[in-house]
């Protein structure tokens, strides 16, 4: 097969959001290593390992994040130890934690994943962005599969300066938190749909259409999910496209639609559209 004549499918995927509670991480974890880690690391691992064991998976070939934020809670207890506005002395753990590549890594540790590994953090397309990564390596043939997700957690203090900053309004949208996990293959066997693809940067309002789909097989494109339909449902944060996306390809999965295009306009500061369709011929 030529390079990027491959085609991608979603073979799994996993999520936490404000509609579902955590898990039970006493299997993932031990009791030291959970008292180390904050909540959207262990969110992180968590929904990993339930893509890849829904994918029949152990090891990616690639573990690519998306983030906006990274792990802003360490983030920010590490600013407070550091400028003396904190009574707690200052701890390496929570600026190692505090990066945004951290959860790509730690994600990869676990797994013992020595391939590729990379973080996007491009505010409200950071998922796209990952995904078109993961998308790309397995069209060009470098990877044959890939566990791509994105992941946002939220805190108080940042949620008033995105409040001030007209990024959310309190009483309309609540800002909130995102972890999904989903496994990209070439292999269509148990595939939940496939994924045509990925567009970044073109302005929504001057361009609103969604890609086409261009195989005769299938059905043309039915479904259109926004981002104020997803930000209805799960609140608002950097990477709540990403749970969007989640919908979009249960709604493929469940029959519902042969087609869906995601869209997603960040305050009209950036600009994506990911497209999955069904699996043709199934």
């Amino acid at each position: 097969m030529k390079r990027m004549d491959r085609k991608v499918y979603i073979k799994s995927m996993a999520q936490i959001s404000r509609l579902q509670p955590d898990p039970d991480y006493g299997s993932l974890f031990s009791v030291m290593e959970a008292r180390r880690m904050s909540r959207l690391m262990k969110r992180a691992v968590a929904v990993s390992h339930d893509a890849l064991a829904q994918a029949g998976l152990s090891v990616p070939d690639a573990v690519i994040a998306g983030t906006g934020l990274g792990c802003i809670e360490n983030t920010e207890l590490f600013i407070r130890s550091l400028t003396g506005l904190s009574d707690t002395p200052l701890r390496p753990t929570h600026f190692m934690q505090s990066t945004h590549n951290t959860i790509a890594s730690l994600i990869a540790i676990r797994l013992k994943c020595h391939g590729y590994n990379a973080t996007y953090s491009h505010l409200g397309i950071s998922f796209e962005s990952a995904l078109l990564d993961a998308f790309l390596r397995l069209k060009s043939g470098r990877a044959r599969n890939a566990l791509a997700g994105a992941f946002e957690e939220m805190t108080p203090d940042f949620a008033r300066i995105l409040n001030k900053g007209g990024y959310a309004v309190p009483t309309e949208d609540p800002l909130s938190e995102t972890a999904v996990a989903m496994v990209l293959d070439t292999d269509p066997e148990a595939a939940l749909c496939e994924l045509t693809e990925v567009r970044l940067g073109f302005p929504a309002e001057t361009d609103p259409s969604c890609p086409a789909v261009t195989d005769p097989s299938c059905p043309a494109v039915t479904g259109h999910l926004a981002r104020p339909d997803y930000v209805a449902r799960y609140g608002d944060n950097f990477s709540v496209s990403a749970l969007g996306a989640c919908d979009a390809v249960g709604l493929i999965a469940a029959g519902t639609y042969p087609a869906v295009c995601l869209e997603n306009n960040f305050y009209g500061k950036s600009f994506a559209t990911v497209l999955f369709k069904s699996v043709c011929g199934r």
